[in-house]
């Protein structure tokens, strides 16, 4: 009897020790974070400024409208602006800094903090030119989502603000600067750079 116990217990020693037996894989993951540049336009892409009584060609139009821009970026990034002179398809052409522009922070970085752009009021307009200029660049450390990089650009023009053009409407007109009246169009060119 002794013998069937010692049998028996051993068995189950056995059986424990099968049921503990283990066997591991291993699985080897990557995760890849590449670089990431968004610019998106999300409201206000058609402007029109219409000069259509003395006191706008003598003093300009304050408030065109508004365009509304998110940026996203894995890193730092900078805003760079230009256009080529209005032009009627023909010969005729209104220079380009009289268009002038200012922004306004409305995500969670502010101007002066995360961000920097030295036309924050219309008093202080950039006029755009031909030429890329700088219009908001990277402060504290502006890479983030677009509800971190959200911006209002206030367009005016003909108001001789700031870097715009310093002569009226009317004064372009009269000198011959600006050829004719018409309708005119140029394309606004906004850059989003990752910087380094």
């Amino acid at each position: 009897m002794k013998k069937l116990i010692l049998f028996l217990m051993l068995m189950l020693v056995i059986q424990s020790t099968n049921l503990f037996a283990q066997d591991a894989e291993v699985v080897n993951f990557t995760a890849v974070l590449e670089s990431v540049l968004n610019l998106n336009v999300t409201g206000g892409a058609d402007q029109t400024a219409t000069f259509d009584t003395p006191d706008l060609y003598n003093l300009g139009i304050d408030a065109v409208g508004t365009t509304t821009v998110t940026m996203e970026s894995t890193s730092n990034w900078n805003l760079q602006i230009n256009a080529a002179n209005f032009s009627d398809g023909a010969v005729a052409s209104i220079p380009i800094d009289n268009l002038g522009v200012w922004c306004e922070a409305t995500g969670i970085h502010v101007i002066g903090g995360e961000v920097t752009c030295a036309y924050t009021a219309l008093g202080s307009a950039l006029g755009v030119t031909a030429i890329d200029q700088m219009l908001i660049d990277n402060g504290t450390g502006n890479g983030g989502a677009a509800l971190d990089n959200a911006f209002n650009l206030n367009w005016t023009m003909g108001t001789m603000n700031g870097t715009m053009n310093l002569a009226s409407m009317f004064a372009q007109l009269a000198d011959g600067t600006i050829a004719n009246i018409g309708t005119f169009t140029t394309t606004v060119n906004l850059t989003m750079t990752a910087l380094p």
